[in-house]
């Protein structure tokens, strides 16, 4: 019978090790898995394709902010490319997940939100390679510049 009592109470501290807190995931969490926002393209919008290089993780700042933006210089946000071509927008305890760009440019590729934010986020990749901004725009006909998240 002591062994039997010995057996249970160490299987009880095994899991009490094991286990995760209430409040804790069992894995983290990547994304804004939760709230998501897919762009159905336009009337003369062809899909665009995130570059390899500007996959990653980026910490910005906003720059050259217009009188109209609602983020100032100096504001930063945390921005992830994913290489399966979405965008996660963090920014002032907010956060959801673009999909479904559709190219701007020989090096830009423009992500749809109007679920969270209600802008537009322009991924530019550099000349050789490698995120060179993401720049805000309004939603809507003729979009409005503005301003720009960099490094």
């Amino acid at each position: 019978m002591k062994n039997v009592k010995s057996l249970i109470i160490l299987s009880l501290l095994a899991l009490t090790f094991t286990q995760c807190k209430k409040d804790e995931p069992a894995t983290p969490a990547t994304g804004c898995a939760a709230n998501t926002c897919a762009h159905t393209l336009g009337s003369g919008q062809t899909a665009g394709t995130v570059a390899a290089s500007t996959v990653g993780m980026h910490n910005l700042t906003m720059q050259y902010a217009t009188a109209a933006s609602p983020y100032t210089d100096g504001t930063t946000g945390e921005f992830e490319i994913t290489s399966d071509n979405k965008l996660v927008v963090k920014l002032d305890g907010k956060c959801v997940t673009l999909s479904n760009p559709y190219q701007t440019g020989t090096s830009e590729v423009t992500y749809v939100d109007n679920c969270e934010f209600n802008l537009i986020f322009g991924v530019s990749e550099k000349n050789g390679g490698g995120l060179n901004e993401i720049n805000i725009g309004s939603l809507g006909t003729p979009t409005t510049f503005l301003g720009q998240f960099h490094d």
